[in-house]
């Protein structure tokens, strides 16, 4: 009977030491999980770091292409801002100064011509002067349009500069077209008169 208490102390001790092995191979089993998750993860957050460093070298390009976009905009903006040298060479702008040399010189001469026809009354001459005046006068304003719409710094494409400037030639060739017309009325107003008078001394005579 003495010899149970010891029994039991041995099959105490021999319990214990051959949990041991088990609870080393339970750790060990744990550890190989949490070895494998962080595996796991570590494969994940490479995946991770190798997509934001993408995202950001899309965003790095993005950021880029839209400072080269901006450029190219304020550059075509810029050049919008001038007349480039076909439309300052153009045969429209070129027409207009030649329209307004013609003008001058037609007003010059028909001036000179009407003040001579001695037929006329002084209204009929006064009045053709103040129309050749104003035709001067229209004809500098225009110009000076002309003038405006090639060296504006307004956003103005070239065609619409020249499609601007052949319009104004159009107002210059109907006030060239005038002045001459004006200036053949009353040379043959003169004409007449002076015609009419003839026949009136003839038949006095």
């Amino acid at each position: 009977m003495k010899l149970t208490p010891i029994i039991l102390s041995l099959l105490v001790h021999l319990t214990l030491v051959s949990q041991i092995p088990v609870t080393d191979v339970t750790t060990n089993a744990s550890l190989g999980v949490v070895n494998s998750q962080l595996s796991n993860i570590n494969i994940q957050l490479t995946a991770v770091s190798k997509n934001l460093t993408l995202l950001i070298r899309l965003m790095e390009k993005n950021n880029n292409d839209t400072s080269k976009s901006r450029k190219i905009l304020k550059e075509e903006l810029e050049a919008k801002k001038q007349a480039p040298t076909y439309v300052t060479l153009s045969t429209d702008v070129g027409l207009a100064i030649d329209l307004k040399s013609k003008i001058i010189e037609a007003y010059r001469a028909s001036k000179q011509t009407v003040q001579g026809l001695e037929y006329l009354d002084r209204k009929e001459t006064t009045e053709f002067i103040e129309h050749a005046a104003n035709a001067i006068l229209e004809t500098k304003n225009l110009l000076k349009q002309c003038n405006d719409i090639i060296n504006t710094k307004a956003i103005i494409l070239p065609e619409e500069r020249l499609k601007k400037v052949n319009g104004i030639n159009h107002q210059l060739e109907s006030i060239l077209d005038n002045l001459i017309a004006y200036n053949y009325k009353l040379s043959q107003i003169n004409s007449l008169r002076k015609a009419r008078g003839t026949l009136i001394n003839l038949n006095n005579n």
